[in-house]
């Protein structure tokens, strides 16, 4: 079993080799460097060229407008960094001044231009420069291709008459920069595309500065694009591909040459791994790579071309390694069928099989979407095959979507007809019954708001009711007095929450409680009780489908339905936020309980501290409110918002992290990203360690499951042999909890291994009992925290819930893992149970219900993505805490604007969507509603009989949707 890098991106097994290619792009902020950037770097290469610089392209609709279309000069580049028009020497854009004055530091005023590099995978590099001419070619024509696919994302920024947004343009000016080789002489093959600071503005009528933030949206696009061109282009020259995850290699190129030829790779590697063993890790180890790479830089050398380096490059490689190569060289590979004849009878590919993939591998998480992000889904999927960008922009023009008028967002039919159904039966169940229990009296040990919550949902005349929660206020005491109310009026009820350690915690709360999966993967009938009152809690991380699945049950068995949860909080991972659409479209009013309890000033005793706990719970009640830019005040007013360079920030937080842990408390590092979160835990598993709160561990092996759709779990590139897949459930002779080689995967399914004896598992099969995983070799000591990954059972039958926190105890000789969980209880992990990671940062979404004495907020951002948090994030990620949140930035001044962005993602009824398209929808939506929503009111007549006439409600038409691009929860369906 091999064992990553930290590096390795989430999301993606590893491939063949890890020296994969990408599309990476950097903005370039200072003037005197862009200069001698061109002279350096991009008319030089990497070497120099016997003295003859490289031959820059112009390219895009912006360098025709100025009648760029000779190569590239750099009087012409130099002019275009200067704000100049390279023709007239005129200011091309407005903004003149390249630096301002931040007190006592001079900083960029504008950004110069933005370098977009391309390069193939490495095999493609070695073959292309070292044998076969005709792979620069295409190269070339995929590289033009992904820069025409990047220019219509081009944005400029509309400031005039009040208006704040962005506005398509779709033109640039682009130069094309190809070089061929690393600073170590290696083949390696990529392009520079940089796109100079300036957009033509049709509306004004004059040149604006370039704003790419809809380019870097479109970068994943742009890169599967540049990918496919390439790989069908050498599919057309005869080259046999093997296509992995993320990109694909030249069959037939040894994996030993690719190490080989990645010296660079190497350099940094063992350069980055240097550092961190001496020094520590004190930055996002992506960005430690890029200084490192800075810093090791060889001297270009003189007078060397390709010609002159294959010599070298042949002597570099072993007899075998030289032979492999020459049996895939020009003349030897299949002579590519150009008649007519051939072309007719060779097969068609299925476009349309690629194009229903990438549906389903994006709609799973996504209500709406736009068309390049479904094109770019299928170009991964179909990498190399027969079909051209025109062939997938056809396939989306004939899908049935529904679309947006004026911009690239669309929804599935399916999706918006989910969500539909849903929020008709939230509206016609509108005080259509009887109330659960208008006679109950609350006990007394609960506080006023909690009493009076538990009586107006218990007087609910709704067939669905809303409670909202905010965060520390006590909810789950509430709804077990709601459950006490339901119980004692007689009604059958059920509890459920979406994850295990949810069911776990509402259990300890003294309710039966079990997993939204258990509802659903049985049909009501076995599960519901005939006027069953389900009671979801933290239904705010229910997706569309599935609610719309828990109302269908309940409407079955002639039951009601009571929604716990806060849209405050982060949403569902599945597709819809659910309860956000009924909160703000079907008109119901939720049941609020807003008093904060987490932060309470009697429970710390010094004057000072109480005082600090009250502005803390200030600061959280504002966040509550959608007071964003007001709660972090109240937490800079109290001292708690650090502003620091991004590099030192894990540092200064594992220090804090280290100081809490020395005064006895229960602390949480929280961040956005995967990136962030390990960062994170290896900064301060490294300041404990240096403190001695930890001793010397042993290295243990540890799983963590590859986050897949379902469409991408059946889909033989995510299965990489040599790694691992974790049975989630059982499944012929494999057992939950198993762990089992994949030996190969194919068309027909992916080989495992268990007891020596190979078993091939079809991937329908695959997709709904097991998961992928990545192996990790970490070390663990006696006091390290841990996050389980898993749902299972102890050693001695207590239950081990995914997502729970745990402190290490014995790391025992035969490979079982003995630690206590934070309610005190100790279980003994076997040596098969190894899905766990570093416990002491968690992501903001994990972090929900969780509550600690001092929680450490990362809110930093990189180069390309300004400070990583939303309103959602930041509520959640600042509200965990009993006495201290400690928020940790490198832009104080960002962190103010991004904090009041939504980070809901938009439903597919806020949609602005054609009055024919709604019509078309209606037809189909009435008849078959209709008849269910007759259908649940005559059981409710039958089970409940309520003291008052249950009438079915009159048939009615869809409201319009709301003709706007963000949702609005103001507008839409009426009451």
């Amino acid at each position: 079993m091999r064992f990553p890098n930290a590096s390795d991106e989430g999301g993606f097994p590893r491939a063949r080799s890890r020296y994969y290619s990408m599309l990476t792009p950097k903005p370039q902020l200072n003037l005197a460097n862009a200069k001698g950037y061109f002279r350096e770097h991009l008319a030089t290469g990497d070497y120099y060229m016997d003295g003859h610089v490289v031959p820059g392209e112009w390219r895009g609709e912006g360098a025709a407008l100025l009648g760029l279309d000779e190569k590239v000069t750099e009087e012409a580049f130099i002019k275009l960094c200067e704000g100049l028009s390279p023709k007239t020497g005129q200011w091309l854009t407005a903004r003149r001044n390249t630096t301002r004055r931040e007190g006592d530091l001079t900083v960029s005023n504008r950004r110069v231009f933005y370098d977009f590099t391309i390069s193939p995978p490495k095999s493609v590099s070695i073959v292309a420069l070292y044998q076969d001419d005709r792979i620069l070619k295409l190269h070339d024509e995929a590289a033009r291709a992904m820069a025409d696919a990047l220019e219509k994302f081009a944005e400029t920024r509309v400031r005039k008459d009040g208006a704040n947004s962005e506005r398509v343009t779709g033109n640039t000016l682009c130069a094309l920069f190809r070089h061929d080789t690393s600073r170590e002489l290696d083949p390696h093959l990529h392009t520079h595309c940089i796109f100079m600071n300036a957009t033509y503005d049709w509306d004004e009528q004059r040149w604006k500065a370039l704003h790419a933030t809809g380019m870097y949206r479109a970068q994943k696009f742009a890169e599967n694009l540049y990918y496919h061109e390439l790989a069908r282009g050498l599919r057309e020259l005869g080259y046999t591909l093997t296509n992995n995850a993320r990109d694909f290699e030249i069959a037939g190129v040894p994996e030993s040459v690719v190490e080989r030829f990645s010296k660079r790779h190497r350099q940094i590697d063992e350069a980055a791994q240097k550092r961190i063993e001496t020094e520590g890790l004190r930055g996002n180890e992506k960005n430690l790579r890029k200084q490192v790479a800075h810093d090791v830089r060889r001297r270009k050398i003189k007078s060397l071309s390709s010609e002159k380096l294959r010599p070298r490059w042949a002597a570099e490689m072993t007899h075998e390694e030289r032979a492999a190569l020459s049996c895939i060289a020009p003349g030897k590979l299949p002579i590519p069928a150009t008649n007519e004849a051939a072309a007719a009878v060779a097969k068609k590919p299925d476009v349309g099989g690629f194009f229903a993939w990438a549906e389903k591998h994006v709609f799973e998480r996504n209500a709406v979407s736009t068309d390049y992000e479904l094109m770019s889904a299928a170009l991964m999927r179909g990498r190399g095959e027969a079909f051209t960008l025109a062939d997938l922009e056809a396939a989306v023009a004939g899908r049935d979507f529904f679309r947006e008028a004026g911009t690239r967002k669309l929804t599935h039919r399916e999706t918006l007809q989910a969500e539909w159904n849903l929020i008709l039966a939230a509206r016609d169940g509108r005080d259509a019954c009887h109330p659960f229990n208008d006679h109950f009296t609350p006990a007394s040990g609960l506080k006023p708001d909690q009493r009076s919550a538990v009586i107006r949902i218990l007087r609910s005349r709704d067939f669905i009711t809303l409670f909202q929660g905010g965060a520390g206020t006590g909810k789950s005491h509430t709804l077990r007095e709601v459950v006490r109310g339901l119980e004692t009026a007689g009604h059958p009820v059920r509890v459920f929450a979406p994850q295990h350690q949810q069911a776990a915690d509402l259990r300890r709360d003294g309710l039966d409680a079990d997993t939204v999966a258990r509802l659903l993967a049985f049909s009501s009938h076995a599960t519901l009780e005939r006027g069953t009152v389900v009671v979801v809690d933290e239904a705010g991380q229910i997706g569309g489908r599935d609610m719309l699945r828990i109302v269908g049950a309940a409407r079955e068995c002639g039951g009601r339905v009571i929604l716990s949860g806060d849209t405050r909080q982060q949403g569902a991972v599945a597709a819809s936020d659910a309860l956000r659409i009924l909160e703000t479209q079907a008109g119901l009013h939720p049941v609020k309980l807003d008093t904060i309890r987490r932060q309470n000033p009697d429970a710390v005793s010094s004057r000072e501290q109480k005082r600090a706990v009250r502005g803390y719970r200030d600061a959280v009640k504002a966040a509550a409110d959608g007071k964003l830019v007001e709660s972090l005040e109240k937490l800079e007013r109290l001292g708690w918002v650090r502003e620091g360079d991004a590099e030192t920030l894990p540092k200064e937080i594992a220090a804090r992290y280290r100081e809490a842990v020395e005064r006895k408390e229960d602390v949480l590092a929280v961040a956005r990203t995967w990136d962030a979160v390990r960062t994170l835990n290896a900064a301060i598993r490294a300041e404990l360690k240096n403190a001695g709160i930890l001793k010397s561990g042993v290295p243990v092996a540890s799983w963590q499951a590859v986050d897949l759709t379902e469409a991408q779990r059946r889909d033989e590139r995510f299965y990489v042999p040599g790694e691992g897949v974790y049975f989630l459930r059982g499944y012929g002779r494999f057992q939950r909890g198993d762990f089992c080689e994949i030996v190969a995967a194919g068309a027909g399914g992916v080989t495992l291994c268990k007891d020596g004896r190979d078993t091939a598992v079809s991937y329908n099969h695959a997709a709904a009992c097991l998961v992928p995983v990545r192996a990790r070799e970490i070390e663990l000591a006696r006091g390290d925290r841990l996050q389980m990954k898993f749902n299972g059972k102890s050693a001695e039958g207590a239950a081990i819930r995914n997502g729970e926190l745990a402190t290490v105890l014995r790391v025992m000789k035969d490979g079982r893992i003995r630690v206590r969980d934070d309610a005190g209880a100790c279980k003994t992990l076997a040596a098969s149970q190894r899905m766990f990671i570093p416990g002491y940062a968690v992501t903001t979404y994990a972090s929900q219900g969780k509550t600690v004495d001092t929680v450490l907020l990362h809110c930093a951002g990189d180069e390309t993505k300004p400070v990583a948090v939303n309103r959602n994030q930041w509520y959640v990620g600042i509200s965990r805490a009993r006495k201290q949140a400690l928020v940790f930035t490198d832009d104080a001044t960002a962190l103010r604007t991004r904090i009041e962005q939504e980070g809901n993602r938009a439903p597919a009824v806020s949609l602005a969507i054609d009055e024919t398209a709604q019509a078309g929808l209606q037809a189909r939506l009435s008849g078959e509603h209709q008849r269910v929503i007759a259908q649940h009111y005559e059981a409710l007549r039958a089970t409940h009989a309520p003291s008052h006439a249950v009438q079915a409600p009159a048939q009615h038409t869809l409201s319009p949707m709301y003709q706007s691009q963000q949702p609005n929860p103001r507008k839409g369906i009426s009451p």
